[in-house]
């Protein structure tokens, strides 16, 4: 039980410590949220950063899919802010569970938080997500 108290001490990862794909998906997803709250249309900022425009056009989808689902607001830093949440930390963990196809996993991940059909909608969103930009990327 120490180790696991120990853990939850532990300062979050600041963003710049991230690898570089981890900390520009945080950064773009944070843009997202930004721009689907004011009413902007962040897309082709999003598509500069994420290098193409269905890239951007899946991670506004999944931002507002993650928004509807969870049952408190989904917490982000501002698109400057060095220091992650606990939310981002998981959309990352979860972005990877998708890339590499372990819907276990991810489903492990957000059992607590989410129901059925949100992971469901979630985790396709994602999916969609993630073959949109390893398409840019190549």
């Amino acid at each position: 039980m120490g180790e696991i108290l120990e853990k939850l001490l532990l300062p979050l990862p600041d963003i710049r410590t991230l690898p570089s794909v981890e900390a520009k998906l945080i950064i773009a997803f944070r843009l997202a949220v930004v721009a689907s709250q004011n009413d902007y249309d962040g897309h082709i900022q999003l598509s500069d950063r994420l290098g193409g425009d269905l890239a951007a056009t899946r991670i506004l989808i999944s931002a507002e899919t993650i928004g509807f689902a969870w049952q408190e607001p989904f917490q982000i830093g501002r698109p400057c802010c060095s220091q992650t949440t606990p939310d981002e930390i998981w959309l990352i963990a979860a972005i990877r569970l998708t890339a590499g196809e372990n819907r276990p996993a991810f489903d492990s991940l957000s059992c607590e938080m989410l129901g059925d059909s949100e992971r469901e909608r979630i985790y396709n969103d994602l999916r969609n997500f993630v073959a949109a930009y390893a398409g840019h990327r190549g």
